[in-house]
């Protein structure tokens, strides 16, 4: 038993080894790799249809929450037709007016289906009254499914109003402004960059015989080049599955956490696993 013991500690001793081993190397690659910090993603954030802009409503490095106003079309003719829809389809005036049309019509016909069965009317006379009665509850039905329309154009007017605002798709920062209030923009021409900076994303250029030594999920520790400094944690989130072969590197991209947006993208760092 104690035998056993002494084996189970000299393979744990000789497993660690092997970790510790494993990561020396690649450290010593990692100390002559070139390492960026860098935006999680970079949003060039353009118009959806073409328009003069009324407001513009951020600036350079400015911070923007997701669905925050960045900028906005003209849009006075798209509010006024949302505000005449909605007024359609809040509205039962057209409704009530059918619905007494054919309350009306049905009692016709109910005093001419009697006077029918008395043999005091004609049955043209009773015809009429039933055609005129089928109408009214037709045009009732109408004015229903008018305003049952009226209802959805309000949610399609809403959303082609939605199209002429442009807001920010993510927590962000504004690196740049294009265009600003007054001037024509389209789809074609973004209005404002954003870059999103939490979480940053590390980019490490490793040599090609370190490539069976990092994978997915492997924590490291960057340090920003000073003025920034400090040690922070990072995990591997994926590496390139081919090597460049001019180079002989490949690309490794880290998740680096960045809650208080204190570390700017931009800067060379360096990493030790």
């Amino acid at each position: 038993m104690a035998n056993m013991r002494r084996s189970l500690v000299a393979l744990l001793a000789f497993a660690g080894l092997g970790s510790a081993t494993h990561a020396d190397e690649l450290n010593d690659y990692a100390k002559h790799a070139s390492c960026l910090i860098s935006a999680n993603n970079t949003y060039k954030l353009s118009a959806a249809v073409a328009g003069t802009l009324s407001r513009v409503a951020v600036k350079r490095a400015d911070k923007v929450v997701k669905g925050q106003v960045v900028a906005e079309l003209e849009s006075a003719v798209e509010q006024a037709q949302l505000d005449a829809a909605i007024a359609r389809a809040a509205t039962d005036v057209a409704i009530r007016l059918k619905t007494a049309v054919a309350v009306a019509a049905e009692a016709k016909l109910a005093r001419q289906q009697k006077l029918v069965n008395l043999k005091v009317t004609t049955d043209q006379s009773f015809e009429e009254a039933q055609a005129q009665a089928a109408v009214a509850r037709a045009e009732v039905e109408q004015a229903e499914i008018d305003r049952d329309l009226a209802k959805l154009d309000v949610n399609r007017l809403r959303a082609t109003l939605e199209r002429r605002i442009l807001r920010a798709p993510v927590d962000a920062v504004v690196t740049d402004v294009m265009l600003h209030e007054g001037e024509f923009a389209d789809p074609a021409n973004a209005v404002a960059s954003i870059i999103e900076i939490e979480p940053l994303k590390v980019e490490l250029y490793l040599s090609a015989s370190s490539y069976v030594l990092v994978s997915a999920g492997m924590i490291a520790h960057v340090t920003p080049q000073e003025p920034i400094g400090g040690v922070y944690e990072a995990e591997v989130i994926s590496k390139d599955p081919q090597i460049d072969a001019a180079s002989g590197l490949f690309l490794v991209q880290l998740r680096l956490p960045n809650p208080d947006r204190k570390i700017p993208a931009g800067i060379r760092c360096s990493v030790q696993f």
